[in-house]
């Protein structure tokens, strides 16, 4: 994981997420790219064109000084947490934040998004709409999602939902190095309903596989699976919770308005998304 890529737009959520990209970064000797997109207004096409471009012109400028004066806010928050020595390489895009950070990813060669949400009314509109999580959630390579209120303390305890398919595997022998680096446990977590069994040679093959490795397994048997998963982060102080994305609606369902209304005082923790290859 040499290369994190971190959008920003300067907010306090943003901001708050930044401390997690810092503290991955220097726990993986990564380069931290630091993301700024802006649209430019529709202006007129029967207007001058030479003003036109001049107002183009003059937006540019602006968002170029505006992104050069917020520099040095987000160094400040790396010295004030002791990670200035991290290197971070600044990008300042117009366009689609969708497209940007696709288009970031692939040239380059990211291996980890980390960005702001905001636990109370979804994603943070000002950062991220429901357009940039569709984008997000279509990324090959795993996202690490902040909400608003996730305070770092380290990452001790991660909580791993799995449905015991074979392409799980793969994503947990990715897992175990991100647990290693912060000497982390891991808890795979089943949640099932009353009626659906666990083959239980397969279970045997987990446990077998991964009998070396910090890993735990945990099951629960609830109609309910959303509340579940946090009554189990509550009971075992989960510091980071990983999924397997396998809809492309998955941050809008875990992040909704309706859940985080009923469970709010869950939403401080983190989560790390991979996809189902």
């Amino acid at each position: 994981m040499k290369k994190i890529l971190f959008p920003t737009d300067f907010s306090t959520t943003a901001n708050n997420a930044l401390v997690y990209a810092l503290k991955m970064a220097e726990k993986y000797g990564s380069t931290l790219y630091v993301l700024h997109a802006y649209e430019m207004p529709v202006i007129s096409a029967t207007a001058n064109p030479v003003m036109v471009q001049d107002v183009y012109k003059t937006i540019e400028l602006g968002k170029f000084e505006n992104f050069k004066d917020q520099v040095p806010f987000i160094r400040q928050i790396a010295e004030e947490q002791g990670l200035s020595h991290v290197p971070m390489l600044y990008i300042l895009e117009e366009g689609f934040l969708n497209s940007i950070i696709k288009k970031c990813v692939k040239e380059e060669n990211i291996d980890l998004v980390v960005m702001g949400t905001n636990g109370n009314s979804g994603f943070d509109k000002k950062l991220l709409g429901s357009n940039t999580a569709n984008a997000i959630s279509s990324l090959h390579i795993p996202v690490l999602s902040v909400p608003h209120n996730a305070v770092f303390h380290g990452i001790q305890n991660i909580a791993f939902t799995t449905l015991f398919k074979d392409k799980d595997l793969e994503i947990l022998d990715k897992l175990i190095p991100i647990a290693k680096v912060f000497e982390a446990e891991i808890e795979c977590l089943h949640i099932s309903s009353e009626k659906t069994t666990i083959n239980g040679q397969k279970l045997a093959e987990w446990r077998e596989r991964y009998e070396n490795e910090p890993i735990s397994f945990h099951f629960i048997t609830s109609k309910t699976v959303d509340e579940a998963i946090f009554e189990f982060m509550d009971d075992e102080d989960i510091d980071l919770v990983v999924a397997v994305t396998r809809s492309r609606n998955f941050f809008e369902k875990l992040f909704s308005s309706s859940m985080t209304r009923k469970l709010s005082y869950h939403m401080d923790t983190p989560v790390l998304a991979f996809h189902e290859e």
